[in-house]
């Protein structure tokens, strides 16, 4: 065999590996794949064909055996675009770089939601009612494809923990409650009885007015939450004789906290509890039209409130 002959079927071999794992195949837009815990290599490499982003499932697979890559791809979901090589697409999978979707606990939802919200991405699981703690914050949470209900929930439970832990650290040491669980429970009502971030804090300060005195909370969420516990809504409007409704949650009737949350509050309610607003209000009642509040100091002046609320066009 000739130097020529050899340096030719060198070049020719060349140009066969580089086109088969370097050179770009089409181009793709956008194209989501998710890679399950235990996929085998020819089962990435089918799906990677089927959705037309490599051209040559052999090579693929020869690419990865050869350079012992198949137990470092990583799994979870990968977007991926434009123009791409065999190469280029290993390179992406052994990244780690991953698409994370993400779901809201909005402020005021309940136990059963949350709930709902983990069996909706991950129907499989046997996750129930009774595994969802408490302590829990609303907000916006990110997640992976693969990441199974128990895990998004161990996620939520341990990021939950740290925030609250960190304001419990810097709350005001006059406010009235023990522990943890308390904050939350009393941010679950402030929650609900107010949207308004620039009420949260005054709002609070009322509630430790009242217990201060020894006055009943007198919150109108907790006897909704008795009467439905959080299952569904209530539907209508209170009424008076919904006040007398026998529930340890009903803060017209017990004096003190409910013995646990009536909803997942937001950080703005728990960080408003942890450092309330100083004020002499005992009352506050809401204005028809924005949702904001009128705050009174005494019961005369609240009542003066509710009657302009009511001869007001």
């Amino acid at each position: 065999m000739t130097k020529s002959f050899s340096f030719l079927l060198l070049i020719t071999l060349f140009n066969f590996f580089y086109s088969l794992f370097f050179s770009y195949n089409k181009e793709i837009s956008n194209t989501t794949i998710v890679i399950q815990k235990g996929m085998k290599i020819n089962e990435i490499s089918n799906m990677l064909y089927e959705k037309k982003i490599i051209r040559n499932k052999s090579a693929f697979n020869l690419w990865i055996k050869f350079n012992f890559l198949e137990k470092k791809i990583k799994f979870g979901e990968f977007q991926l675009s434009g123009k791409n090589s065999i190469y280029n697409i290993t390179k992406k999978l052994l990244s780690g770089t991953f698409v994370y979707r993400k779901f809201t606990l909005v402020e005021g939802m309940y136990k059963y939601e949350l709930l709902r919200i983990l069996k909706e991405i991950d129907p499989n699981s046997v996750i129930s009612i009774y595994d969802i703690p408490d302590n829990i914050i609303a907000d916006t949470y990110s997640y992976l494809a693969t990441d199974t209900a128990e895990r998004i929930l161990e996620n939520i439970i341990n990021y939950s923990q740290r925030f609250s832990e960190d304001i419990w650290k810097k709350r005001d040491k006059n406010i009235p409650l023990k522990n943890i669980d308390e904050l939350y429970i009393l941010a679950s009502i402030v929650e609900k009885e107010t949207a308004i971030k620039s009420e949260k804090g005054k709002i609070a300060g009322v509630f430790f007015n009242r217990m201060s005195i020894g006055m009943r909370l007198q919150s109108d969420p907790t006897v909704e939450f008795s009467i439905t516990k959080g299952v569904k809504k209530l539907g209508r409007k209170l009424l008076r004789k919904d006040l007398k409704f026998d529930s340890e949650y009903n803060t017209y009737m017990n004096k003190g906290l409910p013995p646990s949350i009536i909803c997942y509050p937001g950080k703005e309610s728990l960080i408003a509890v942890s450092r309330p607003y100083n004020s002499n209000y005992l009352f506050f009642v809401a204005k028809k039209k924005n949702g904001q509040h009128y705050f009174s100091v005494n019961y005369k002046e609240h009542l003066e409130r509710i009657r302009s609320i009511k001869n007001a066009k």
